[in-house]
């Protein structure tokens, strides 16, 4: 039906043709809890009770629920496995993060999206004044 030769045939290529998605997921962080639970969990006054509260007993988690990491929110199969994760330069890198920067609130975040409170022009306690020359005409 076409006029002419048909294009050009793209033979091999794999994965990288078919699926172009694979190649970004390497590159995506997998956060299991926001920044700002985090960093308040880390706080002096909170992390005594964080950590007992999540290394209870339970044997549905790795490592019985005892070896927890508070900055990055995972657990780990042993001790040894939680003293190497906090060796590595994530958990240091996500550590310092938590503990120098403040965490953005919820009307940070919402106006840096854009929702943030409305602006109509107007100061909340002043009223437009209306000319009086439009009103004295009859």
């Amino acid at each position: 039906m076409g006029t002419g030769k048909p294009g050009r045939k793209v033979k091999g290529g794999g994965k990288s043709r078919t699926n172009k998605d694979h190649r970004h997921l390497c590159h995506t962080i997998n956060k299991s809890r926001w920044d700002d639970i985090c960093s308040e969990q880390l706080k002096p006054e909170n992390i005594g009770k964080v950590v007992a509260e999540k290394t209870e007993l339970d044997p549905d988690k790795p490592g019985l629920g005892q070896h927890y990491c508070v900055s990055c929110a995972r657990y780990y199969i042993s001790d040894v496995a939680l003293k190497e994760h906090q060796k590595t330069v994530k958990h240091k890198r996500r550590l310092k993060e938590l503990t120098t920067k403040p965490a953005y609130s919820h009307n940070e975040a919402n106006a840096g999206a854009g929702r943030g409170a409305a602006d109509n022009g107007l100061s909340s306690g002043t009223r437009p004044v209306a000319s009086s020359s439009g009103m004295d005409m009859q």
